[in-house]
């Protein structure tokens, strides 16, 4: 396990600030912004809104 963790610690570091970016939008709410932002949009286009 140690090999692999020295073989690839650029690739864990990333994952790792991928994964804390998630979990802090989450809890900032991002994801009912986006969500609200995306169904307007579709709305738009099939010309409903």
């Amino acid at each position: 396990m140690s090999k692999f963790i020295k073989k690839n610690k650029i690739g864990l570091a990333l994952i790792t600030l991928g994964m804390l970016s998630l979990f802090l939008g989450i809890h900032r709410g991002e994801h009912l912004t986006v969500a609200k932002k995306s169904n307007i949009i579709c709305l738009e286009c099939i010309g409903i809104g």
